[in-house]
C-alpha cells in the first residue's frame, strides 16, 4: 500500500476514535445516550439502496468467512468476538444500536423505557415480539436470562455486567440469594431493575450477549445441549442458524419471525469457516466471498483499491503471562520478555503499518476528563523496547529462579492462534526473543477453543491475547485483571489494583477516571500483560455489497441492515 494513503487512513481512525467515544459522563443521566459504536460501509440510511438509480440484487445472499468455529452460541456464557458476532445477527437484546451506534427508544424488544430522576430505577416496556418458534417473547425470558448469568452454577464469565443491579454481585459471588436481585416483572411486557449505581453504560450493556434473552422453554429444555447446535437455539434476531456443520461452515436465514423483519434485506448469510489466509483471499478473488479481513502480507495487493477500507477497531493485543506458572510469576523474566519486543517494527514491518503501537492497556480515545481521552491522560506507559534492559532482565531473573536459559526454554512455550496469519505473527515474536534474548522459545498454534481452554485450565506460560472493548467506556478494558475475574486470564492478583477498580465501579466523575488512570499505573508496574498494538480491520467487500455496519465496540459486523445491490 502507497503510504500517502495508509497516512491518510490512520488520520481517519484516530479522528473516528476521537469522536466516536464522545459520550455521555457518569454524572449525566442515562436517559438517550448518543455514542456512536460503530461505521458503516456507505453513507447515509443503510436501511434503503441508494437512490441514484442503482437496483437491489434479485438474490439477496452475502457470503462471508467466519474464520473459525464459534466456541459458543449461548448468550449468558460465551466470551468469544466471533460468537457474540453470530450472536448479534441471531438474537436481540432490549435495545440494538442502530447504523450510527446510537441507542433510540424502540431499537430492540423495548419499545419504551423509563429511567428515574437519580438514575437507578429503569422500567423496560417489550413490544410484541416472538421468538423464532412462533411463541411470544417476555419479560419472564429476561428475568430468567439475567438470573442465570448471575447463577454461580453457570460460571457466566461476564457475569460482572450485571453487578450494577441491586443484589447481582452478592448472589453472584454465593453470598446472596436470587430473590434479592432487583429485577422484577409485573407483567409479560414490563420489567423493572433497581441499580446500585447510576451506569451510564447500562441502556447500552443490555444490548451485549450476556444480557441478550435466551428463551427459557429451550434452555430448560435442552439443559447442557442448549445451543450447541442450530436446532438446540430459538432465535430473537434478524436471523436464524440454518445450517452449522462444525469446523467447516455455519450459514444463516432471515428470521420471519423477526419483530423488525420488514426491515431485514438478506435472505441468507453463507458463511464458511477458512483458517488460511491464501485460501480466503484466492476465494474472494474468485467471487466465492463477498467480502473478508484483509491478511498483514495482502495489504499491498488491496491497498488502493476502491474496495479496501481500515475500520477502527477499540481492541489492544498483548502478550499475558501465567502468574500461576513459577517462571512467569517472576518479574523480571515478564519483563525481558516485554522490552526484547520491538512493537514499532512488528507493526510497520509485520502489520505493514496498519495498526497502532500500544502504550498501554486502553486504546486511543475512550473518554476521560477535562476534554481529553482516557490515553492522553495516563501518566505511565506500557514498557519501552529495550534489548540491553531486556538482557539485564533475563540475567537478574533467571538468578532469582536458579535457573539456567536452556532449562527455561525446555519449559517456557508460546500459545498463540493457528491461521496463517497468527503464524505470521509469532514467528516475529519468536525471531525477536531469539535475537534480543538469545532464547528459542517454542510456538504452539493451536485453535481458538483450544486456547480458551488452555486458559481456563491455566496450562500456558505466556501468550499473544486480544481484548475488543464490549462498551464505550475504560472500565471495559480497566477491569480485566481484578482478583478471580473471569476474564483475568493472567490469574494476577493486587489488593491496590482491585481498590482501584471498585472506586471506578462506585465512584462518580473525575474520581473513577482517577482511579482507572491510578489502576493503569499498577498493571505497567506489576506487569501482568504487555501491551503490543492496538489493530485495526483491513477490509476488502465488493462495491454492491451494502450497510453492514462494523461497530467499535462490541460485535465485529452487524448484518441486519446489510443488502446487495444488482451487480
Amino acid at each position: 500500500m502507497k503510504k500517502s494513503k495508509l497516512m491518510v487512513l490512520m488520520l481517519c481512525f484516530v479522528m473516528v476514535f476521537s469522536f466516536a467515544f464522545a459520550g455521555c459522563s457518569d454524572g449525566d443521566k442515562p436517559e438517550e445516550p448518543k455514542q456512536p459504536a460503530g461505521d458503516s460501509n456507505q453513507e447515509g440510511d443503510s436501511n434503503q439502496p441508494a437512490d441514484n438509480g442503482e437496483e437491489l440484487a434479485e438474490e439477496q445472499v452475502l457470503r462471508v468467512n467466519w474464520a473459525a468455529e464459534p466456541p459458543g452460541m449461548d448468550t449468558q456464557i460465551t466470551t468469544a468476538a466471533l460468537s457474540i458476532e453470530i450472536i448479534r445477527a441471531t438474537m436481540e437484546g432490549l435495545v440494538r444500536p442502530d447504523q450510527n451506534g446510537f441507542i433510540k427508544k424502540g431499537s430492540g424488544l423495548a419499545k419504551d423505557w423509563e429511567i428515574s430522576d437519580d438514575g437507578l430505577h429503569y422500567k423496560f416496556y417489550l413490544r410484541d415480539a416472538k421468538w423464532s418458534d412462533g411463541t411470544p417473547i417476555t419479560t419472564e425470558d429476561i428475568k430468567f436470562s439475567w438470573l442465570r448469568a448471575l447463577d454461580p452454577d453457570t460460571a457466566a464469565e461476564y457475569a460482572s455486567m450485571l453487578y450494577h443491579i441491586e443484589g447481582a454481585e452478592a448472589y453472584n459471588k454465593g453470598e446472596g440469594s436470587k430473590e434479592d436481585v432487583a429485577i422484577r416483572t409485573p407483567d409479560e411486557k414490563t420489567i423493572e431493575v433497581d441499580l446500585v449505581r447510576p451506569t451510564a453504560q447500562f441502556l447500552e450493556l443490555t444490548s451485549f450477549a450476556t444480557l441478550i434473552p435466551a428463551q427459557k422453554a429451550a434452555v430448560e429444555k435442552f439443559g447442557e445441549e442448549y445451543a450447541a447446535d442450530a436446532d438446540k437455539i430459538v432465535y430473537s434476531g434478524p436471523f436464524v442458524i440454518s445450517e452449522w456443520n462444525h469446523d467447516q461452515n455455519l450459514n444463516l436465514e432471515k428470521n420471519p419471525n423477526y419483530w423488525d423483519a420488514e426491515n431485514v434485506k438478506l435472505e441468507r448469510i453463507e458463511g464458511d469457516m477458512i483458517i488460511d489466509a491464501n485460501s480466503a483471499v484466492n476465494l474472494y478473488d474468485t467471487d466465492g466471498l463477498d467480502t473478508i479481513v484483509v491478511p498483514s502480507e495482502f495489504v499491498e495487493k488491496y491497498g488502493d483499491t476502491d474496495e479496501y477500507a481500515i475500520i477502527p477497531n477499540a481492541t489492544t493485543w498483548y502478550l499475558q503471562y501465567n502468574f500461576t506458572n513459577k517462571i512467569m510469576s517472576n518479574y523480571h523474566i515478564r519483563a525481558a520478555f516485554a522490552q526484547a519486543l520491538d512493537s514499532d517494527s512488528f507493526v510497520k514491518n509485520v502489520l505493514n503499518g496498519v495498526g497502532l503501537v500500544a502504550e498501554g492497556l486502553t486504546p486511543p480515545g475512550m473518554p476521560g476528563k477535562d476534554g481529553k481521552a482516557f490515553d492522553e491522560l495516563r501518566t505511565s506507559k506500557s514498557l519501552p523496547y529495550d534489548p540491553e534492559a531486556a538482557k539485564k532482565h533475563l540475567e537478574e531473573g533467571l538468578k532469582e529462579l536458579g535457573m539456567t536459559k536452556e532449562e527455561l526454554q525446555e519449559e517456557v512455550t508460546f500459545l498463540a492462534g493457528d491461521s496463517s496469519g497468527w503464524v505470521l505473527m509469532t514467528q516475529a515474536f519468536q525471531q525477536m526473543w531469539k535475537e534480543n534474548l538469545g532464547l528459542e522459545i517454542f510456538v504452539e498454534n493451536v485453535s481458538y477453543a483450544i486456547r480458551l481452554d488452555r486458559y481456563n485450565k491455566k496450562d500456558y506460560t505466556i501468550s499473544l491475547s486480544g481484548w475488543g472493548g464490549d462498551y464505550n467506556d475504560p472500565m471495559t478494558f480497566m477491569d480485566l485483571f481484578i482478583t478471580n475475574g473471569g476474564n483475568n486470564d493472567a490469574y494476577y492478583s493486587s489488593a491496590e489494583y482491585d481498590a482501584c477498580i471498585d472506586t471506578a465501579v462506585n465512584g462518580m466523575g473525575d474520581e473513577r477516571i482517577d482511579a482507572m488512570l491510578r489502576a493503569e499505573e499498577i498493571l505497567v508496574k506489576d506487569l501482568p500483560a504487555h501491551p503490543v498494538y492496538h489493530p485495526v480491520r483491513d477490509m476488502v467487500t465488493r462495491s454492491y455489497v451494502k450497510g453492514i455496519v462494523r461497530p467499535l465496540c462490541g460485535a465485529d459486523n452487524d448484518y441486519k441492515w446489510a443488502y446487495l445491490l444488482k451487480h
